[in-house]
């Protein structure tokens, strides 16, 4: 491994957890300083998993008000518009507006975030003509919060993949991944 990226949510997703489950911030980033990795020579990047906002090209691209070079590009229910049956403009906005930061689609067969309304096929499409890369969340498919059909299109379709933790703990690393490794080789992919 030569690098490795920390991704955690945007500013817009924060304010939601914020004030729906009393979370609070204290892992603040003005100071990258602290973040230095000091074991070895693995580089340490920092992106932001930006929030799309609403309908039109609007994204949330900071993490305590700085901005990412890099974003991976996400919709949380409750933290966009409410509008639900505007997803697939949304993304389609967002991603030909911001298609040069954007590193990955995050969790596109996750059922807890508007993706029973997303057209998949028209999503890897666009995701294929720009370059982009989907996601295979280990968090989502070890909660079972994953629509199974849409992320076999997903693997079948997108030309690029990454297989991503959604890990919030060192447990959930670990532990997560040994499912999404079951999958693909249950289903023939590895």
């Amino acid at each position: 491994m030569t690098e490795i990226a920390i991704t955690d949510h945007s500013d817009a997703c924060m304010d939601f957890l914020t004030k729906k489950f009393n979370v609070s911030r204290n892992t603040f980033r003005y100071s990258i300083r602290k973040w230095k990795n000091v074991h070895n020579n693995v580089n340490l990047l920092f992106w932001v998993e930006a929030d799309i906002l609403n309908e039109d090209w609007d994204i949330c691209t900071t993490i305590q008000w700085q901005e990412s070079e890099f974003i991976n590009l996400s919709a949380h229910k409750d933290v966009s518009w409410a509008n639900i049956k505007s997803i697939d403009k949304a993304y389609k906005n967002a991603i030909e507006k911001h298609h040069k930061i954007i590193k990955c689609i995050c969790h596109p067969c996750s059922i807890p975030n508007y993706w029973q309304e997303v057209d998949i096929e028209a999503l890897i499409e666009l995701a294929n003509q720009y370059d982009i890369p989907l996601e295979i969340n280990w968090s989502y498919l070890y909660k079972w919060a994953t629509n199974i059909e849409k992320l076999h299109t997903v693997i079948q379709k997108a030309n690029k993949l990454y297989i991503n933790s959604d890990s919030h703990s060192l447990f959930w690393l670990k532990e997560y991944r040994k499912w999404v490794i079951k999958f693909l080789e249950e289903n023939e992919y590895i």
